[in-house]
């Protein structure tokens, strides 16, 4: 998981990532020549979002933490650097583990279970390159017919049903199936209060919703880790 090859063939996938942020970048500011924006103006807005990226950040960095731990230091910082969402990471990778017979627990996981969790990492993102690199110029289409044809109430209803289905299965294999149960269904619920009370007492407080995923998750561990 930490040999050599491994962060060579890694480095490959974050390099590609790199070049593609210089080209967007030099896009961008291309861009901005042409609609007279001013550099000073440009470089406002690049500091603005680099600042606001910290919140949502916190997240992957926990999850690569998580996932160094399992899955070795490459692959980890190869899919953090890769992915959207941090947490569809770690759900692909119990799933793929699981599908192997292995497990993602420490000391646990066998080579076919960490084969099948490279395949799944890589085939999870198939779906984004297909739709994003093929289908975006279809998209507003897709959007007006959803619109036309569907409730859009109800498309919003199923959607957060699959989330929550997706995510409530993960955390009740955790619960149920594990000897640590109690101190899994402790962090639970710790983080989940912890979410709970960010949201109801900064409510409206765009840089706290920021930070509250990563925040929560550190409570529930470091909070239950102490109690229990």
């Amino acid at each position: 998981m930490n040999s050599g090859i491994m962060w060579v063939v890694s480095a490959v996938a974050v390099v590609n990532i790199l070049v593609m942020c210089a080209a967007f970048m030099r896009k961008a500011l291309k861009s901005a020549d042409e609609m007279g924006i001013p550099r000073s103006e440009c470089y406002l807005g690049i500091r603005s979002a680099a600042i606001t990226a910290i919140g949502p950040s916190m997240a992957p960095v926990i999850t690569l933490l998580a996932l160094m731990a399992v899955l070795g230091g490459p692959f980890g910082w190869m899919r953090m650097n890769d992915i959207g969402a941090a947490r569809t990471e770690l759900a692909m990778a119990a799933i793929s583990a699981e599908m192997a017979g292995s497990s993602m627990e420490a000391g646990k996981l066998t080579l076919l279970g960490f084969v099948f969790v490279l395949w799944g990492a890589a085939l999870n993102n198939a779906g984004w390159i297909v739709i994003g690199g093929y289908g975006a110029p279809s998209m507003d289409k897709a959007v007006n017919y959803l619109r036309e044809n569907f409730n859009a109430v109800w498309v919003k209803l199923i959607m957060a049903a699959a989330t929550f289905g997706l995510f409530g299965t993960l955390l009740a294999n955790a619960i149920v199936k594990k000897t640590i149960a109690f101190n899994n269904l402790y962090a639970a619920l710790i983080s989940f209060g912890c979410m709970v009370a960010m949201n109801v007492i900064f409510k409206g407080n765009k840089t706290v919703a920021e930070w509250s995923l990563g925040i929560a998750m550190l409570v529930g561990m470091f909070v239950s880790a102490a109690l229990f």
